[in-house]
């Protein structure tokens, strides 16, 4: 076993149980930028620096998007840094389901198959997998329900790795863009969100009620018998 591919599989795997643990809306970011920005690197060959410039390149872009969508600021009504869903069984928990991931893809390395890629890319994939489901079935924010996206990406990208080995520079450059452009997805709907209502993350806010709108057509006065209101400039 390689001891540096070993650490940053757990940078990774420890990126991902913050990222799903933690309220604060910025500790979560920052974990899942450390998943985004250490995936490339659990590959046995390294890619190639193009590609891994790119990937690098991309994980900060799409962590430095949503942290602006996550700052303090007076965005909306708050003027403070808004809440994430957090876990509701705790971040000891947390670990546990990231290690039974962990044992089930590195029990299930090659899928039966022999395979090119290390089997440390194929047990830190299926335990970020493992951390991305509570997420995207029980989140009720935007930013929670990111930050699953997230994770599931790159525990499929490496899942991939672990198949089919280091990826070429085309396919690093492809998915550059896809992360790039899916941080930058959830910031903007997080922006969406603040904006709306009462500056959190939830997707829905209930704000005061229904308002009313007035009828298109002429009221009816009573007292006319029956005819239209005059309209009054």
């Amino acid at each position: 076993m390689n001891p540096l591919l070993a650490v940053v599989a757990l940078a990774v795997v420890g990126g991902a149980v913050a990222a799903v643990s933690i309220r604060d809306v910025r500790a979560a970011i920052l974990g899942a930028s450390a998943v985004a920005v250490a995936s490339p690197l659990l590959a046995d060959p390294l890619p190639a620096p193009i590609g891994l410039a790119a990937r690098l390149l991309a994980a900060i872009l799409a962590g430095y998007l949503l942290w602006i969508a996550g700052r303090d600021g007076g965005i909306g009504r708050s003027a403070t840094a808004p809440l994430t869903g957090g876990s509701r069984i705790g971040w000891p928990a947390e670990i546990l389901v990231a290690a039974a991931g962990a044992v089930v893809g590195w029990s299930a390395h090659g899928l039966g198959a022999s395979a090119p890629g290390p089997m440390l890319a194929s047990a830190a994939g299926f335990a970020v997998a493992a951390l991305a489901v509570t997420p995207l079935l029980t989140g009720r924010d935007v930013m929670r329900l990111g930050v699953g996206l997230i994770l599931l990406l790159h525990a499929g990208l490496l899942v991939l790795v672990a198949l089919g080995g280091t990826p070429p520079v085309l396919e690093e450059l492809v998915t550059a863009g896809l992360v790039a452009a899916l941080g930058g997805a959830i910031a903007a709907l997080a922006m969406a969100a603040r904006s709306d209502g009462d500056g959190s993350l939830e997707l829905t806010v209930e704000i005061g009620g229904r308002r009313q709108r007035p009828p298109d057509a002429h009221p009816i006065d009573e007292a006319a018998g029956g005819q239209p209101a005059p309209v009054q400039s």
